[in-house]
């Protein structure tokens, strides 16, 4: 545990260099490592909405025809583990510290002195790649063009819905945002592109026409309808599938759901089998945490990732459509200080019935001083700067009939998940099996 915990640390203090966008680095690590990336089957997802959910559905989907799936999804919850995983089983602890040990001799003997993202992508293409997964589901970090993740040549690309987030580093227009997440579409490779912005649209197919690149769009190639709460109706190129049942909650779920079936039907195109049976069964047992996760009852305890507008936008609609207009939730809330937590805060009041604010772990948190007279003003809300100590409060103050919605951030959620697993005596987020 000793060995662990230094390793780690070591591997963490590389988020004190910050993040740098040069392409070329990726090239120089992999290079020393064989080019790992080189030999999978990739598919490649990016977008500001969506992409997690989506990436797990693809990955759950081509488990349940019996692939050998790697899935490569971040930020973490609980554990830097969890965002490497084959067959649905997280990294092992020792397996992580011995392909960390490898690859940190490697890259400081060629003196290249990576990021912790850079370092953390070539894990996972190295880790990948020696366990011979039959395909790879790959999930970007930030934007597209330049993430560390765009090394890869994938047999698909995959572009979820698009909106504002991290403006700074991907521009203040969608236009911008649009050009930078249209950075993973491949000369040859088909993209299917799921966001219903006109503007993202039109810089987004242009992008795939002049590189060749077959394109699936929503609403004009594949569509879907809402049938209840868990259910959809898909309506494809050659697919169609009435009454598929989702194991993820949220109305949100049904958008990305239909992304990852014309994700698969495009990969069935390609000659890679995936029944109807499969991809029934991959959407209804896909296992996802942390988005619309309800993870206690009496009080109803609600866990959701959302950590912009438009994910706040799509959770406000789910609590609406699965609980009912007239709930109002104890809302625990904590954000990162270079969102839109103005706008966030205005979306959230007017919908709870109370507020705890507190101070997300680890980088860049808002201090919660600044959420209290946005919310004050139409509910009552006090700090707690522990988020431990935040869903505690909130937890005394429900009643039995009451609902606890935890959202804000990733990490927050994250945070509460880990005092979550210890209510429930749990050690991992994800279920234990061999990979």
């Amino acid at each position: 545990m000793e060995v662990l915990t230094e390793a780690l640390t070591w591997l963490y203090s590389l988020e004190g260099r910050g993040e740098i966008y040069k392409l070329e680095r990726m090239d120089q690590a992999l290079e020393l490592i064989g080019n790992p990336h080189r030999r999978l089957r990739a598919v490649h997802i990016a977008g500001t909405k969506g992409k997690g959910s989506v990436a797990a559905m693809v990955d759950s989907c081509l488990r349940a025809q019996g692939y050998r799936c790697g899935l490569y999804t971040k930020p973490h919850l609980v554990s830097l583990t969890e965002r490497t995983r084959i067959n649905g089983v997280e990294m092992d602890q020792e397996r992580m510290l011995a392909y960390i040990a490898r690859l940190r001799t490697v890259f400081e003997r060629a003196g290249l002195a990576l990021t912790f993202f850079e370092f953390t992508v070539c894990l996972m293409f190295l880790y990948f790649a020696e366990a011979a997964v039959d395909l790879a589901v790959i999930e970007t970090g930030l934007g597209g063009r330049l993430d560390s993740t765009n090394v890869v040549t994938p047999i698909l690309s995959v572009i979820t819905p698009i909106g504002f987030d991290h403006m700074e580093q991907l521009g203040y227009t969608i236009t911008s945002i649009a050009r930078e997440k249209g950075g993973i579409i491949k000369r040859g490779i088909p993209v299917v592109i799921g966001t219903r912005d006109r503007e993202a649209q039109a810089t987004l197919l242009p992008i795939a026409a002049e590189r060749s690149s077959p394109a699936t769009l929503v609403d004009r190639d594949y569509s879907y309808r809402s049938v209840d709460r868990r259910r959809i109706d898909y309506t494809g190129g050659d697919l169609r599938l009435q009454g598929v049942e989702l194991g993820v909650r949220g109305t949100f779920q049904h958008e990305n759901a239909a992304i990852a079936l014309a994700a698969l039907e495009a990969l069935r195109a390609q000659g890679i089998a995936i029944s109807e049976a499969a991809l029934r069964r991959g959407m209804r047992d896909v296992y996802w945490p942390g988005r619309f996760d309800i993870v206690g009852q009496r009080p109803t305890v609600i866990l959701d990732c959302a950590h912009n507008e438009l994910a706040i936008e799509a959770l406000l609609e789910s609590l609406r459509v699965e609980l009912g207009d007239d709930v109002r939730p104890i809302l625990v809330f904590g954000c990162l200080e270079d969102k839109n937590w103005r706008r966030m805060a205005a979306m959230l009041a007017p919908r709870v019935s109370r507020a705890f604010l507190t101070r997300v772990k680890p980088k860049r948190p808002l201090e919660p001083e600044h959420l209290l007279p946005l919310f004050a003003s139409q509910t009552p809300a006090q700090v707690v700067r522990e988020p431990r100590s935040a869903i505690e409060a909130a937890m005394a103050q429900a009643a039995a009939n009451d609902v606890v919605l935890v959202t804000g951030s990733v990490y927050l959620v994250g945070e509460i998940y880990s005092w979550v697993l210890e209510q429930s005596g749990r050690r991992e987020l994800f279920p234990e099996r061999p990979a």
